[in-house]
């Protein structure tokens, strides 16, 4: 791999290995069908050209053919609880149980350990190409959290980050206090939403009433941790499906987990994926967390997997994304931050029978001569030049 001067500013990359969804139509190939590589020049901060190419140009970084993404996404995160394995080891398995152990770490959690740990946390997002990072912080009363203000003062390292109140069900019985939480919510500045934890251990019809409405009167988006069980009687994606068909909400929504769609019959799901697909829901599947949790008893091999239904999810025209979830706590003693390891756990944990791709933060759907053109120069190079670094 050759580096340009130090001194000089760096005009574009060379050799780039880009995925085949990231290329525009009609890009050229080898004689064995694989893609050629690419020069990417920058101009002000953006790409300014794509073309193709096998001989490295002079001027530019010559990558020789190390994978380069756009910037990663990180849809699902809780910086909140990260990295905590260490004093925080739930005693039986199951989400339930690590809910618990959380709650006993929770004295641990001072201003200065938060921001120590989810610092580090960012720090190694930004070091595996993440870009965008939505992280979710636990609310255990009305009143925003220590960690709600802490996460909004940490030094992003060039990452947007999100935050999502992640509040339990039950505090949305009271109007009055629901309408409290999405004002504090709306009130803290750009890029947060309103989430809750939706379970079949705190069903509460009217609270997710209150839930919902509180949200659109604040113009808040949603993201909810739903269904996260393995259980035929959960209800909160089956009553979301129906007021959705009956009370359409202004926002966006996102569902996390949805492990129940698991659970039931084909015939159950169908008509609730196709409400999800009507109202723009996007179902967020987090693997590494829902493999570990689902179905989960010392001693016993789970018989399920604990996913929900991604398949019949992107077939009913549902959004879909993959997410990490939990990394290093009570919920899950593993992670990395590293959107490529959660890809690589969901493509064996859904089964997947064709390529996919991992969540970027430019828009690359859009058709045309070259849909890397006009986007701002955030990208990412991986390992070295083999082939086998990235499917498609």
């Amino acid at each position: 791999m050759t580096f340009p001067s130090s001194c000089a500013p760096l005009v574009g990359i060379s050799r780039a290995r880009l995925p085949a969804w990231a290329l525009p139509d009609g890009w050229p190939t080898r004689a064995n069908g694989e893609p050629l590589l690419a020069d990417l020049a920058f101009r002000d901060g953006r790409i300014a050209a794509l073309t193709p190419t096998d001989q490295p140009t002079p001027g530019l970084w010559d990558l020789a053919g190390a994978l380069t993404l756009p910037g990663l996404v990180e849809p699902h995160a809780h910086l909140d609880k990260t990295f905590t394995i260490e004093r925080c080891r739930p005693a039986q398995a199951g989400l339930l149980a690590a809910i618990h152990a959380m709650h006993e770490d929770r004295r641990h959690w001072t201003r200065a350990d938060i921001q120590r740990r989810a610092s580090a946390a960012l720090a190694r997002a930004a070091a595996n190409g993440v870009t965008h990072l939505r992280s979710h912080v636990d609310w255990f009363t009305a009143d925003a959290p220590d960690a709600w203000q802490e996460i909004a003062r940490l030094d992003t390292v060039g990452i947007t980050l999100e935050r999502v109140a992640l509040v339990p069900l039950p505090l949305f019985q009271d109007p009055v206090e629901a309408e409290a939480i999405a004002r504090t919510v709306a009130n803290s500045g750009e890029r947060c939403l309103l989430g809750g934890f939706i379970h079949s251990s705190n069903w509460d019809a009217a609270a997710m009433e209150n839930l919902l409405c509180s949200a659109a009167r604040w113009d808040l988006d949603l993201d909810l941790h739903i269904d996260e069980e393995l259980s035929e009687v959960s209800q909160g994606l089956t009553w979301l499906a129906d007021h959705l068909s009956r009370h359409p909400f202004p926002g966006h929504i996102c569902c996390s987990h949805g492990c129940a769609l698991a659970a039931g019959s084909d015939e159950q799901a169908a008509p609730i994926l196709r409400q999800l697909a009507a109202h723009g829901v996007t179902l967020i599947a987090l693997p590494m967390t829902n493999l570990l949790l689902q179905d989960a008893t010392f001693g016993r091999t789970p018989r399920q997997r604990g996913i929900t239904l991604l398949h019949e999810a992107q077939a009913a025209g549902v959004a879909t994304l993959l997410g990490c979830d939990n990394v290093q706590d009570a919920f899950c003693p593993a992670g990395s931050y590293d959107p490529l390891d959660t890809l690589a756990c969901g493509l064996f944990g859904r089964s997947a029978q064709r390529p996919v791709r991992p969540a970027v933060a430019a828009d690359l759907r859009s058709r045309g001569a070259n849909r890397f053109a006009g986007r701002r120069g955030a990208l990412c190079r991986r390992g070295g030049g083999q082939r086998s670094d990235f499917p498609g």
